[in-house]
Order: structure tokens, then sequence, then C-alpha cells
């Protein structure tokens, strides 16, 4: 049986040396990291803080999918990102061959009982995953109506009562013959035990299925657990899978109320809660970001809000320098282009003057690679585990964050219940908290390290939404997860702008 444990930990507390310092001699891990330069340092790591060997893909022969495939049954320790998640939760349900399985005693024959158990690659591995808690993934590779025509009538799929879509043995020979008819990557999703469907829309959970039941231990180290779609599906599958072999343990690792209190003090301390007045009358849901500035009439909106921007920015950013704000809103919105193309100003951004011009940038070798702007630094409302924004002492929030309804009614949730509400408001704070701490704020305080201890540095971050501010200042200042206006915890327009954001 599985040991899941989240291990809710604050932003900036010391996961990576509690990750790094728990392998022990003699098992076996895989982690899971957000970032390629995560995985270089917890090779390095993991050697000089619990003498543990650690290999990290590569696709120097073949492809990275390839190379954690043969290191994970030679019995190796890998580190890796996010990218091979469904290659894991393949892995996890392919089978090494039988084992005998004897209970009893050797002496007494007669209660010696031999059974030919099927063993399973992740069987004997820990899995560790950091910084991995996302909603489910819109399926964009296959439109519902295709994916019932070609995959459900042919017979290459069964979809269970609660959604689950499963490979029937037809689609594992096309896929082991190497047929290229169908998506290969959605079959290694819908192998993986993470590929759904609901209310006739396909969706992808970030974490596979398979990659939660088999190993012989997972431990996801996250913040705010309680808002996370991952941890609400977790819930709902433990309650279908009691008295079923696939039933596993699940634990919640949170801080001693006393220390994530005097956590959130020291944040509050240094964080500056504003509004920005002449954006309040908008709403920052991204359906209706998209609704009210990309639809008919919608350039004429985005040059209204674009121009209050410039004005404001004018006013309270004069004395910022343009790249230490981080900002974001739907991406598209603000970003003309893909990340892989030389950047364009989006509707919001035309008139703002927050944009600057496109740059390129160059690795330490010299070489080109991948492009940036002058301006103040989109961070897409998703990121998490990177600090390439920690010398940000400004952030501008133009979001007001809600889950997906389909996923929310997937959940057991209908659409304006008690409970979707209330997850909600959890989902939404969860979200703003860990986007607000890509900036400088995660820098110093509190934290696990005893030697350690510098001031945390100051931030402030600008929230049009009502709703949104009000979650994080009622949550700072009394770890409640409530919307509604609290008096005994304004903000303060007392000092400047570069008062509250000095070091």
């Amino acid at each position: 049986m599985t040991h899941i444990t989240i291990k809710d930990r604050p932003c900036g507390w010391g996961k990576s040396t509690e990750i790094f310092s728990s392998y022990k001699a003699g098992e076996k891990y895989i982690t899971v990291l957000p970032l390629l330069s995560e995985v270089d340092r917890a090779v390095k790591r993991a050697a000089s803080e619990s003498k543990h060997i650690m290999y990290a893909p590569v696709d120097t022969h073949g492809s990275k999918t390839d190379h954690v495939t043969a290191l994970i049954k030679a019995g190796k320790s890998v580190a890796c990102t996010h990218e091979l998640f469904f290659r894991l939760g393949t892995l996890a349900t392919t089978k090494t061959g039988e084992t005998l399985d004897i209970v009893g005693s050797l002496s007494d024959p007669q209660n010696v009982r031999v059974s030919h158990a099927e063993h399973f690659l992740l069987d004997d591995f820990h899995v560790i995953i950091d910084e991995a808690i996302d909603p489910f993934n819109t399926v964009n590779t296959v439109t519902p109506n295709d994916f019932q025509k070609d995959y459900v009538e042919l017979g290459l799929v069964e979809v269970c009562p609660d959604g689950k879509i499963s490979p029937t043995g037809l689609w594992d020979t096309r896929y082991r013959d190497g047929g290229q008819t169908f998506d290969r990557s959605l079959y290694e999703q819908a192998k993986s035990g993470a590929l759904y469907t609901v209310q006739g829309k396909l969706f992808v959970l970030t974490i596979p299925t398979e990659l939660m039941l088999r190993p012989k231990s997972v431990t996801i180290y996250t913040y705010l657990s309680g808002g996370t779609v991952l941890l609400r599906f977790m819930q709902r599958l433990q309650q279908q899978l009691v008295g079923t072999p696939d039933e596993f343990t699940l634990e919640i690792d949170r801080l001693a109320p006393v220390d994530e209190a005097a956590w959130r003090q020291d944040v509050r301390r240094a964080l500056s809660i504003e509004s920005i007045p002449v954006l309040e009358g908008y709403h920052w849901s991204y359906s209706k970001q998209l609704a009210t500035f990309s639809k008919s009439g919608g350039k004429v909106a985005a040059r209204r809000v674009g121009m209050a921007l410039k004005h404001w920015s004018g006013k309270e950013l004069a004395v910022t320098h343009k790249g230490t704000v981080m900002l974001t809103c739907a991406r598209d919105l603000w970003c003309g282009s893909s990340n892989t193309q030389q950047p364009m100003a989006g509707p919001l951004a035309k008139d703002s003057r927050l944009f600057g011009n496109a740059v390129r940038e160059y690795d330490e070798a010299g070489f080109a690679d991948g492009w940036s702007t002058t301006g103040v630094k989109f961070v897409a409302n998703t990121t998490r585990g990177v600090n390439d924004y920690i010398h940000c002492g400004t952030a501008i929030y133009l979001y007001d964050q809600h889950p997906n309804p389909n996923v929310t009614l997937f959940l057991g949730m209908p659409k304006g219940s008690t409970a979707e509400r209330e997850f909600s408001d959890a989902y939404a704070l969860s979200e703003l908290v860990q986007w607000l701490f890509r900036s400088c704020i995660r820098s110093g305080g509190m934290n696990s390290i005893p030697d350690n201890i510098r001031p945390r540095q100051k931030a402030v971050i600008y929230i049009p939404s009502a709703r949104m501010r009000n979650l994080l200042i009622n949550w700072l200042a009394t770890g409640e997860v409530c919307s509604r206006e609290r008096k005994a915890f304004p903000t303060s327009r007392k000092t400047s702008l570069s008062e509250r954001v000095a070091a």
C-alpha cells in the first residue's frame, strides 16, 4: 500500500534542504523538480548532503524518455523535471515479471503460501515531487468529437463511470508496435491514469494517478495544499479505492500553528498590499478578461485600461525600475506572441508604456537564448518553484482567480454550492501566494534554517480585485480563508513607494 504525504511548507522554508538531506542508503528515489537547473543541483546536493548517487536523464543517445526508462530499469535513483511525469506514470504500470511471494515459515510447510505476484517497475521507488500542484490541463491535441470517433468508437479506450479514460489492449498493442496513427503522448497520459473526460471535455491531471498509486511512497512538497485541485482529487480517489488493492494512505504534514502564525506575521510586516483604484471597476477573472479586452469592442476597453495603467504607473512606479516589477494577467492580453518568438505587446500592454522593447537574451557561452523585454517582467499566474524574479520588489496582480467549473463539478462541488464557493476562495489564495513568492518577498525572514536568518525583503503588491486583496489580507492576519473585507488590517499609504520596496 502506497503512503502519500503532502509536505505543506511555506515558501522559502527550506524545502530543498529537507528533500536533499532525506535520502537513505539502500533506497531508490525519483525526484521530480520544476526546472532543469534544479535537477543538476539535486544531483550535486544529494551526493554532498546524503551521500546518495542520483542520475539526471540526458538525450545524448536517443531521448530523455529512453534514458529515464533505462535508468529506472537498472534500479538507479533519478532526478528529472515535470516534463517526464507521464512517462514515469506509464513506467509505473510496466511489469518487471512475476516474483515469488513466500508468506509463512519454511520450517512449517503447512503454513507456507507461495503466490506469483505482479511486480511493477516503480514498486521499490520513493517518489518525491517538488512544486507540482496545478489544476487539470485541457487536452488540445484532439477535439472531443474526434476523440469519440477515433478512440472510443474504434475500441482504443474505455471510459469509466468517474470519467477516467483507460487504454484497451488494442491501443496497448498499437503503441508497442510503434503505430503513428494515434497520438502517442495521449496514450502515455491515459496509461498513466491522468486522462479524464469532464462534461464532454478532455482533461489531464498534472500528476498521473499511477505515479501516486504504484511507488513505495510518494511525498509532495507545496504550500496551502487545501486550495489545490490535486489534493481534492486525491481525497476523492482515496474514498473510491477503499477496500481495493490500490488503496493508499494520505497524510498532510503541516507546520505547527504557532510557527506558521509567526511566519505569516513576518511576511505581513514586509509586505504592502495596495489597490489600483482606476482598475477596480473591471472584472479580472480569466473569462472576463478575454470577454472584455479581446472580443467585439475589446480594443476600446484595452486602450482605456492601457492608458489608465500608464498614468497610474507614472505616479506610483515613478521611482521604480521597470525590470524590478513583475506583472500577471491573461498571457495573450499582455504578450502578443509566443515565448519562442520576438515579444510583441498584447492588447493590455500597448498603451501602458510598461511593456518596453524586445531584447535578445544570451546564455553564459554567448549564444542566443530566447527573448525578453526592457519593461516589466511578465510572470504567468501558474508559475511555480522558480527564482528568476527574486529581484522584483513590486508585483502587479491583474487576476481574480477561480477554478475551472467543469473540474469542481467533477470533484463533487456543483456550481453555486457552499463547497464550491469555499474551495474557490482557497484555490484563489493558494494561486496568489504561490505567484507572489516568486518575488523578493521570499528572501530572508523566518525559515527552518536557524543560521540563515536575514531580515525579510520588503515588497509591495498591487491588486485591483477586492476579493483577491481581502483573501491575502485576511490570511496574513488570521490564517483564515475569507474574501470579506477586514477593517482590522488596513493597507497603509503612510510611507513612500521607495521606502516600502527598499531592501
